[in-house]
């Protein structure tokens, strides 16, 4: 049987409590799309006050602390530098505040996506197509979100380094954990939308009747 028809789907319903949920949902994503965007511009403020750009790099060799006690400690890495932007090349510091940017973009992109989502889920448009494409298109850009900021920010540490003659102390920082936490978060929403897909077809079989 032909399941690709693309005409509209009734809408489902959706309880008063569903609603709720829902925009309740839609409540937070606005909520941490300001958070986002409030980091991002405070921080790029910030660095630009004091001029300054902030580099991920990982240590060579582990750097020793002592606390005021006398307790010896040390350096984790991946670790952030602060750089004063009058050592550096205007290319070096595009790099790395575009990768912030691109970044900062990304997250905004996929919190907008998921909102419009939720919005058609609200209205009861649970199982069309629209809704199975934003979950798709969704989890693409999330992890474009990771992928892409890593290359001028890869491009932009090693100029910083070589700027400031600082190899032989430190590397370019590979990917941290925020990488897992994303490829779950994108493996989420593959289920969600391998789901929504199967709705979809299953209420196209059964238009009239569900």
């Amino acid at each position: 049987m032909d399941t690709t028809d693309t005409g509209p789907i009734t809408p489902t319903d959706t309880s008063k409590k569903e609603r709720r949920d829902l925009w309740a949902s839609i409540a937070v994503f606005a909520l941490t799309g300001g958070v986002v965007l409030y980091t991002y511009v405070a921080g790029l403020l910030r660095e630009l006050s004091d001029g300054i750009v902030t580099a991920r790099v990982e240590f060579d060799q582990p750097q020793a602390l002592t606390s005021l006690d006398g307790v010896a400690m040390q350096l984790g890495s991946p670790s952030t530098i602060d750089v004063a932007t009058d050592q550096l090349s205007p290319v070096t510091v595009g790099f790395l505040r575009s990768a912030d940017t691109l970044q900062t973009f990304g997250y905004l992109v996929v919190l907008a996506l998921l909102t419009w989502m939720v919005v058609r889920f609200a209205r009861g448009h649970l199982f069309d197509r629209l809704a199975v494409r934003l979950v798709a298109v969704s989890s693409i850009v999330a992890v474009a979100t990771i992928l892409v900021p890593q290359f001028p920010r890869t491009l932009g540490t090693n100029m910083l380094l070589r700027d400031v003659e600082a190899r032989e102390m430190m590397d370019t920082a590979t990917l941290g954990p925020e990488f897992w936490y994303g490829y779950v978060f994108c493996m989420a929403l593959s289920a969600v939308a391998v789901a929504l897909r199967i709705g979809s077809r299953m209420a196209r079989d059964n238009e009239g009747l569900i």
